[in-house]
C-alpha cells in the first residue's frame, strides 16, 4: 500500500489550484445568473406599462432615479416620474416590442441597451401613436433587488417601423 505524504507547500499548491478551478467555474456561473436577472428585469417595465400598472412600474425605480425621454424635460426623482406616467398610463392600449442589443452587469451596476417600438391606441379617440428608438436602462442593486437608476430613450435613424415582428 502506498502512503501519500503531503507537505505544507504541496497542500497550499493543491488548495490554490482548487480555488482557482472553483472560481473559473463559479464566477462565470454567477455572472450568468446576474445577466439572467437583468434580462428578466428588462421586460418588466414594458409589461407593467402594457398592463397599465403604475404602482408596479414605480417599484422598478430607485427613489432618486432620472428619466430622460426624447422630446421631454428630464424627470428627477420618483415623484416626478410618477406624476409623468400617471398622466399617460391607462389612456391608451399600449404594445411594446424590445430588441436587446446589450445587457451587462458590473458588480452592483448593470445596464441594458435595446431597440424599442411602442404602439399606443388612444382609448377615447382611437388615434394611433407610434414611437421607435433606442433606450438605455441603468440598474443599481438596492436591498438585493435590481432597480432602475436612469432611464433614457432617444429617437434614432436606425430603428424604424415596422418592428421586426411585423408590429406596425
Amino acid at each position: 500500500m502506498t502512503a501519500w505524504h503531503l507537505d505544507r507547500g504541496k497542500l497550499a499548491s493543491i488548495g490554490w489550484l482548487c480555488s482557482l478551478l472553483l472560481s473559473a467555474i463559479l464566477v462565470p456561473a454567477a455572472q450568468a445568473d446576474f445577466e439572467t436577472e437583468i434580462a428578466a428585469e428588462g421586460g418588466k417595465w414594458a409589461k407593467y406599462y402594457e398592463q397599465e400598472n403604475l404602482e408596479g412600474l414605480m417599484t422598478l425605480y430607485v427613489d432618486d432615479a432620472v428619466v430622460a425621454l426624447h422630446g421631454q424635460p428630464a424627470l428627477f426623482g420618483i415623484g416626478a416620474i410618477r406624476d409623468y406616467f400617471s398622466t399617460r398610463i391607462g389612456k391608451a392600449e399600449s404594445i411594446f416590442e424590445l430588441d436587446y442589443e446589450l445587457r451587462e452587469t458590473h458588480g452592483d451596476i448593470a445596464y441594458i441597451i435595446s431597440k424599442y417600438w411602442l404602439k399606443a391606441i388612444d382609448k377615447e379617440t382611437g388615434d394611433i401613436y407610434k414611437d421607435a428608438g433606442r433606450s438605455l436602462l441603468v440598474y443599481k442593486k438596492q436591498d438585493g433587488k435590481w432597480k432602475i437608476a436612469a432611464d433614457i430613450d432617444q429617437a434614432t435613424p436606425d430603428v424604424t417601423w415596422p418592428a421586426p415582428s411585423g408590429l406596425n
